[in-house]
């Protein structure tokens, strides 16, 4: 199964500091390395669709290439903030290290510095890092207009389950409409379960939606409890 890498920067003009910033999302999960926090995985990093980041660039990754990138990533996790470094499991770096050390892992290369906060945009607008601009999402399967439209960019898993004990109103029913959305886009807006109707997306994780997640999780081998968690986030984060 193919996972998307997408990466986000902004310029130090744009920022107006002394550097710019990278960070990037790969399979939905955010990776990031920032100055005082360090290497950052998950709700805590600043992935590639943060407001932060004005330029976007995305390759797809297949299963092994994912799985060589999350790894690497994963190791760094914890390690400190270094300017000047690519980090490691022992050893810290800094956001462009990170991301130079991600991209060498998708290329199947040990990790090593590709770029630098100067030179980041020439070097992804070359055919031969691999990766196009934009995060790649099919936005064209919906109109602008489609409600749904809410579900079609990946989200990194907030850290919590959803089931039909989740809040209906919040932060935490906008992550339900996002799970609706993408069921919708899954089903083609056309659940059997429901008489051949689309989802509501309400933000209301009630009898529907359930039943929805459940043949979702059935049809991928999962034992469909109907219960979210971090398995079933990341299948609909797959969805395209």
């Amino acid at each position: 199964m193919s996972k998307l890498f997408q990466i986000g920067m902004s310029t130090a003009a744009e920022l107006g500091d002394v550097f710019g910033h990278i960070a990037s999302t790969v399979g939905g999960v955010n990776y990031e390395c920032r100055g005082g926090a360090g290497c950052l995985r998950g709700s805590a990093a600043r992935g590639a669709v943060s407001p932060l980041f004005r330029h976007h660039y995305h390759r797809v990754l297949s299963e092994a290439e994912a799985a060589r990138v999350k790894t690497y990533a994963d190791g760094c996790v914890g390690e400190p903030y270094v300017l000047g470094q690519v980090p490691s499991h022992t050893r810290g770096g800094d956001c462009t290290g990170l991301q130079s050390g991600m991209v060498s892992e998708a290329h199947g290369v040990s990790p090593h510095r590709l770029f630098a906060t100067s030179t980041w945009m020439t070097r992804f607008d070359d055919p031969d890092v691999g990766f196009q601009k934009g995060l790649g999402q099919p936005l064209k399967e919906l109109p602008p207009s489609d409600p749904n439209v809410i579900g079609m960019k990946d989200r990194p898993y907030p850290g919590m389950p959803f089931n039909k004990t989740s809040p209906k109103t919040g932060p935490m029913s906008n992550h339900v409409r996002w799970i609706q959305a993408r069921l919708n886009i899954a089903g083609k807006n056309h659940h059997s379960a429901l008489n051949g109707k689309a989802l509501d997306v309400d933000g209301d994780f009630g009898d529907d939606t359930f039943k929805i997640v459940v043949v979702f999780q059935q049809h991928r081998g999962l034992q469909g409890i109907g219960q979210v968690g971090p398995k079933t986030w990341a299948l609909l984060n797959a969805v395209r």
